[in-house]
């Protein structure tokens, strides 16, 4: 897994569907306005950072700053950490700069955050952002120190409530050691403060058959249906309205309702023909995808499965190709296998962690939104997922041949790299996403996100020179090790690591927060 030294990278919103007042009605928004800091450590201190708080007025500016890690000179290397703490406040990090350094010490990483509150001409809250971040590339013949800068603007639009979420640190080797951090992880939520419900809105309970299922309304998406419970959408503007709600292979179930002013009206779709009986089967047959394989609805977690057909796939890369444990390239036969159409979420993971009585992972920064991929998974909880929902991990050779199908292309979709198409380093909003956001990233069988979004857990523990002496039917890989296989890539990596052959590998025991997993079944002849 690469390196990186400092990623500013772009933007979460979190747009619930609010109220809409207009320009015209002369509200002008306060806008409150809490930034933190979290870092992720070696020893798991999610809850390590820092925090600031405040209100911005209509056409007012506000700066705040924030700042990680104390160092001082040393010679020969420039410079030695001293301690990785995190520190915050309001105005600009000029104005307490001097009292900052003769008090604390010198700091590794320094940001300055300008906000800038508007309202748009549709009534939302707008807000522009200028960040400039400073890291110390280390100390002049004067001791002085030397930073490298970065400005970046931003916006924020929203109704009722927004939030930016960035890394503000990702360390290379020398940085992580010295620091014993992972990443540092900054987080922006804005909420618009005294804004009153318009009269003419009113509210759509919608429940549906598939937790995760796309809604739209009136053809635009606006959320997604929640496990057990509806899904509300809060200030609808009043009138006929079209409510479709759509699965993850384009399935979908609409209905047009009336929604009149300060009223709930609800909705009840029905995607899958699935069995009423209190004891469904462990999985229904749902039909085929748009790729024309089949697909299975599994009772257990909810989970859409996809049947990857048995027979022959090239494994691997060519000479001159990718990397050494990638070589040789060799045919595979693989029998025919079930596997998950995306990553495990939130909502399937802690369903399984109530059901066995297991502590949860820590929460990352971006929180655990019920579609978003578990992370900070472990590769016993992971197999133990897939255990709980009768199958297991994938092997590397099913991971492989589900990732790219039987012509060795380099991608799931193909072989040219197209940024937009996955959520990696490149194309994406750097952070983890909603399974199945990326329809395009997509592989030969309609299994989703196997490029980017979280590495994924395999089977297999990792051997690099296990391709020279690996069987040509059905591999398991090695007998024992130290390390497992993990594949695909994730949101913060680049198109190399994201290719279908790339192999990585990862401490089984070690929590991070780009590791996740699906799962697999076998097909009982």
């Amino acid at each position: 897994m690469p390196n990186f030294t400092m990623m500013l990278v772009g933007i979460l919103l979190l747009l619930p569907i609010t109220t809409r007042a207009s320009a015209a009605s002369g509200w002008e928004p306060r806008v409150a306005i809490e930034l933190e800091t979290e870092e992720n450590t070696h020893d798991g201190c999610m809850a390590c950072g820092c925090r600031a708080k405040g209100t911005i007025e209509l056409g007012r500016e506000q700066a705040w700053w924030s700042a990680f890690g104390l160092v001082q000179w040393e010679a020969p290397k420039g410079w030695e950490a001293l301690v990785p703490a995190s520190h915050c406040g309001s105005g600009s990090f000029e104005t307490v700069a001097a009292d900052f350094r003769r008090t604390l010490g010198m700091p590794y990483v320094i940001l300055d955050l300008t906000t800038t509150a508007a309202v748009l001409p549709a009534g939302d809250a707008h807000l522009t952002i200028q960040l400039r971040i400073q890291q110390l590339s280390g100390f002049d013949e004067d001791r002085q120190p030397v930073y490298t800068h970065m400005t970046q603007n931003r916006t924020l639009s929203f109704a009722t409530e927004g939030t930016l979420t960035l890394p503000l640190l990702v360390p290379d080797q020398r940085a992580r050691e010295s620091f014993g951090v992972h990443e540092v992880l900054l987080r922006l939520r804005a909420t618009v403060l005294g804004r009153e419900p318009a009269a003419s809105y009113g509210i759509l309970s919608v429940a549906a058959d598939v937790p995760g299922a796309e809604v739209l309304l009136d053809g635009g998406f606006v959320g997604r249906i929640a496990a057990g419970k509806p899904t509300l959408l809060h200030n609808v503007l009043v009138g006929t309205r079209e409510v479709r709600v759509r699965d993850l292979s384009g399935r979908e179930a609409r209905q047009a309702v009336v929604v009149q002013p300060n009223r709930t009206v609800e909705v009840g779709l029905k995607v899958l023909d699935l069995s009423s009986a209190e004891s469904p089967p462990a999985r229904v047959p749902i039909g085929k995808n748009p790729q024309g394989y089949e697909e299975y609805w599994r009772a257990k977690d909810g989970a859409i499965v996809v049947r990857v057909p048995a027979g022959e796939f090239l494994m691997g890369s060519p000479e001159g190709v990718g990397e050494a444990p990638e070589r040789p390239q060799h045919q595979v036969y693989v029998s025919e296998f079930l596997i998950d159409k995306t990553e495990v979420t939130w909502r399937q993971f802690q369903k399984f962690a109530a059901a066995k009585g297991i502590p949860l992972s820590p929460v990352p920064i971006w929180g655990t939104p019920d579609d978003y991929p578990a992370s900070f998974i472990i590769w016993e909880q992971a197999q133990g997922y897939c255990t709980w929902v009768g199958g297991r991990l994938p092997t590397e050779a099913e991971w492989e041949k589900a990732a790219r199908g039987t012509d060795g292309r380099r991608y799931s979709w193909g072989n040219m790299w197209e940024a937009d198409r996955c959520n990696s380093q490149d194309g994406g909003p750097h952070r983890p996403e909603s399974v199945g956001s990326y329809q395009h990233c997509l592989s030969p069988y309609g299994v989703l996100d196997m490029a980017g979004n979280m590495w994924e857990w395999c089977a297999d523990w990792y051997d690099e020179n296990y391709y020279a002496k690996s069987p040509p039917q059905n591999p398991m890989g090695p007998t024992s090790g130290v390390l497992r296989v993990l594949r695909g890539g994730s949101w913060m990596n680049l198109e190399e690591y994201l290719r279908a052959a790339f192999r990585y590998k990862g401490d089984p025991t070690y929590r991070n927060s780009s590791y996740g997993f699906r799962c697999v079944q076998d097909v009982k002849e």
